[in-house]
């Protein structure tokens, strides 16, 4: 893919890192080497910012949550809560409150992709899982969903 061309813009949740630390050969690990790649762009939202964050420095260590931070402002364009406040009521009757960031951020920006695990986007049309996403990348995917 070249550089002039428009790239492939995909909202990730929090799951999606998660599960590419903990399970190297799942769909998620294959979505985050393509990121590394730059063959898309990342966007995640302040709260999934903060939840990875969270995640890794409860499970892991302080220092490994410092990295992935350092890592998701590298990589990723992060959409801030405050840009989305005055958007959010629009879809309050849609998705459940945790989730309403993600699904506020998706449609505000027009992110064609959410990819997620989380099944609370069941039926959501720009939900896909990571093993979706990898094929939408063109990458071989594994059998499992994640």
């Amino acid at each position: 893919m070249s550089s002039r061309s428009i790239q492939l813009r995909a909202l990730l949740d929090t799951n999606v890192f998660v599960y590419a630390f903990e399970t190297p050969k799942s769909n998620s690990n294959l979505i985050i080497n393509a990121l590394n790649q730059n063959q898309f762009e990342a966007i995640i939202t302040e709260s999934t910012f903060k939840e990875v964050y969270q995640y890794f420095k409860k499970h892991y260590s302080k220092k490994l949550a410092d990295e992935f931070r350092v890592y998701l402002f590298a990589t990723c364009k992060i959409i801030f809560t405050y840009q989305l406040n005055q958007h959010t009521t629009k879809y309050v009757s849609q998705i459940n409150q945790k989730d309403l960031e993600q699904l506020t951020a998706t449609r505000e920006l027009g992110i064609k992709y959410l990819v997620s695990y989380d099944k609370h986007f069941k039926g959501i049309e720009e939900h896909k899982t990571p093993k979706q996403f990898a094929k939408i990348l063109g990458i071989q995917t594994y059998s499992t969903n994640y």
